[in-house]
């Protein structure tokens, strides 16, 4: 009986939502790295936003196969086999994510004391106090959409009314081109990422994205496995102290060859602006890699400032116990001053997880960050080197007055460890504990620092807990923050705290 509601639950999937699950939700991250991580269902994961009908495609495997009953384990395809309690039980809460067709209205009322600077993955309140609505969907069979609207108090960039978050998509064969404003995280930490992270608020672009990420047929290519594409071209609006309004390109493909293994590459560039040239060839030599100022091309030429690298995640390579190992490694442009050993940013973390009789469902990360440039070059660390650029000489690789990549900024070391239970019913709660080394060596004041204008030490703790309600949720959050700044010898004790009310009209 069990296996025929999950199967029903799982096939009703099609009666609402829209075309993407953004990032930012610690809950719905767990649930899905728990299905793929013990093989229920297969698909790249580690790029947000995520197509919701990917996620629909491989919840609705799952409920044909436990409609059937239990079965042995089918490694790499998702499985023919019964479902733990906990696995049940994320399914449930995952499928209504997963759904297309009749629109959803929402709200939301988000308070804090404040605001996180540290952003992590979570979704935690930008400003002092914001109220936000939304109404998304599907309109036919092709398009979809969402149109949200924020108001907030006191903003730090000056707009207190803001369209972040809305987008019109369009599904052609199996791709989805989006326009407007998503957030967007690419990379497997928890804490931060190296390239692209929500840590900025998101800019307006237009993106290409396969809608769901089923394997090659072809004999050829289909040990790739599942694997997806995303590129998109942002525009980076607002004033800016070196160049106004230049693009943000971004490239990611990632591929599961082998079950539990998930391989990725990305790239992102930033270029144009107003007063600089703006042409194909430009962005034909920054495709290339013809943009390393006094190495291929001469500083005056150089069209951008560019970052890639990969990304990688193995869940139990060894043995079959329930844990992961992941690593990112994002390479700075380099310009005369740098040479290319030295340019490399890097970020690793162990996963562990497990589950109970009563269907709740845990899990610890452990995560290492850094972001100076590493290595040394004759005998000196490089500074001032990550988020930084000779031609976006003044921002750089920043929107809004935080970076695009790791909320640390440059120059910065992290250690953290991070629990997440989640119970049956949703109700879920988590700890952080984060200790962070900003802006450790360089210019002193800092000027472009988008944390602190030199060296500091900063021991974090965190506590958030949240409760499912008839109409949504409610999550309240303390933490606290323990700073030594070296550059005035002072420290500081700073208390924060933060409510969100989640609310959906029926």
């Amino acid at each position: 009986m069990s296996c025929l509601l999950l199967s029903l639950c799982v096939t009703e999937m099609a009666l609402a939502g829209e075309p993407w699950i953004r990032p930012g939700d610690v809950q719905i991250r767990h649930d899905l790295e728990l299905l793929v991580d013990e093989g229920v269902i297969n698909l790249p994961m580690s790029a947000w936003p995520i197509a919701a009908s990917d996620l629909a495609a491989a919840l609705a495997r799952v409920g044909k196969q436990s409609s059937k009953g239990p079965s042995p384990a089918s490694a790499g395809t998702g499985g023919s086999r019964g479902l733990t309690p906990a696995q049940a039980a994320a399914v449930r809460r995952l499928g209504r994510y997963a759904r297309e067709g009749q629109p959803e209205l929402a709200a939301e009322l988000r308070l804090a004391a404040r605001p996180e600077e540290l952003r992590t993955f979570a979704d935690v309140p930008r400003e002092q106090g914001e109220i936000t609505a939304w109404a998304s969907g599907f309109f036919g069979d092709r398009w979809g959409g969402r149109l949200q609207a924020h108001a907030v108090t006191d903003p730090a960039d000056g707009d207190w009314f803001r369209l972040d978050g809305s987008y019109l998509a369009g599904k052609f064969g199996n791709w989805i081109v989006t326009v407007g404003a998503l957030d967007r995280w690419w990379g497997s930490g928890w804490e931060g990422s190296l390239i692209l992270s929500n840590n900025a608020r998101p800019m307006p672009a237009i993106s290409v994205d396969r809608a769901v990420s089923d394997p090659f047929e072809t004999k050829w290519l289909s040990w790739i496995g599942p694997w997806r594409l995303t590129t998109f071209m942002g525009y980076m609006d607002g004033d800016r102290q070196d160049y106004d309004h230049p693009l943000f390109f971004g490239f990611r493909i990632s591929a599961r060859p082998l079950q539990g293994l998930e391989i990725s590459l990305e790239r992102t560039a930033q270029w144009c602006g107003d007063g600089r040239s703006c042409t194909w060839d430009d962005f034909w030599n920054l495709w290339w890699g013809n943009d390393n100022a006094g190495e291929n091309v001469a500083p005056e030429d150089e069209p951008g400032n560019q970052l890639a690298g990969w990304d990688i995640r193995w869940a139990s390579p060894i043995g079959d116990w329930p844990y992961a190992l992941y690593a990112q490694h994002t390479g700075e442009t380099i310009d005369n001053k740098i040479p290319r050993p030295y340019r490399s940013l890097e970020l690793a973390g162990l996963e562990i997880w497990g589950d109970t009789e009563s269907a709740a469902s845990w899990r610890l990360s452990l995560e290492w960050s850094l972001t100076r440039c590493g290595g040394t070059e004759n005998g000196q660390k490089l500074w001032d080197c990550a988020y930084n650029n000779n031609v976006f000489n003044v921002e750089g690789y920043r929107y809004y007055d935080r970076v695009v990549g790791h909320s640390m900024d440059g120059d910065g070391e992290m250690y953290s460890a991070r629990f997440t239970h989640v119970a049956a019913a949703g109700t879920s709660w988590g700890a952080l504990v984060r200790l962070s080394e900003i802006n450790q060596g360089g210019e002193v004041p800092d000027t472009r620092h988008s944390i602190a204008p030199g060296p500091e030490q900063w021991l974090s703790l965190d506590l958030s807990y949240r409760r499912p309600m008839s109409s949504g949720w409610i999550e309240g959050g303390v933490g606290a923050d323990y700073r030594e700044r070296d550059w005035d010898s002072t420290d500081a004790l700073l208390a924060r705290a933060s409510l969100i009310w989640h609310y959906e009209f029926h």
